[in-house]
């Protein structure tokens, strides 16, 4: 088998995900930035949902190093869910729908999340949730106000947990760096 190395690269490691996200959504306002089905976001439209999101978050706060659960179908909300949490600064936590609800509760409480976004078919999977909940209907009609960005790099971006299949969910918490160091790498061995 062949491998294929490259040396070490520089790039700007002070970026993080939503700084670069920010950089997309500025210079490609127009263009497609998020597709399920037959519905679609600009970048400035996901700019836009994802600040309202940040807003309402923030003075609950939401910030560096809280956790967010988002429990929702497969849909474009989930891309402007995790983005809006990205941008108040905390990091997201996935959760599948496809899950027993007392493995819900587990991952919600032991990732000691403080806010919960869903939507109305799954909202009573989740019972005695005490953080703040934010029904994606309700996204549209929430203020939006610029918004001041203080993610670092060494901030957590994901809480990713396993099925458990095997037991007890654990969970792999990733940092912005890390995936700024892949999209550096991908970017550069796909040169794009």
């Amino acid at each position: 088998m062949q491998y294929t190395y490259f040396k070490p690269c520089d790039y700007d490691f002070s970026q993080t995900v939503v700084s670069l996200l920010k950089k997309s959504m500025a210079e490609n306002k127009d263009r497609i930035a998020v597709v399920s089905g037959n519905r679609s976001l600009t970048y400035g439209e996901l700019d836009i949902l994802t600040d309202k999101i940040a807003n309402y978050l923030k003075p609950y706060g939401v910030g560096r190093e809280k956790v967010v659960s988002i429990l929702l179908s497969r849909n474009e909300m989930m891309v402007v869910a995790a983005v809006g949490v990205l941008k108040a600064g905390a990091a997201y936590q996935p959760l599948d729908p496809s899950y027993p609800d007392d493995r819900l509760a587990f991952m919600i409480s032991d990732a000691e999340a403080v806010a919960l976004i869903t939507e109305d078919k799954l909202i009573s999977r989740i019972g005695n949730f005490d953080g703040v909940t934010l029904n994606i209907k309700d996204i549209e009609e929430l203020e939006t106000e610029e918004i001041n960005y203080s993610t670092k790099p060494q901030d957590l971006f994901i809480l990713l947990y396993t099925s458990g299949s095997t037991g007890i969910p654990k969970g792999v918490m990733l940092e912005h760096k890390n995936l700024v160091a892949f999209i550096n790498w991908y970017v550069r061995y796909y040169s794009l």
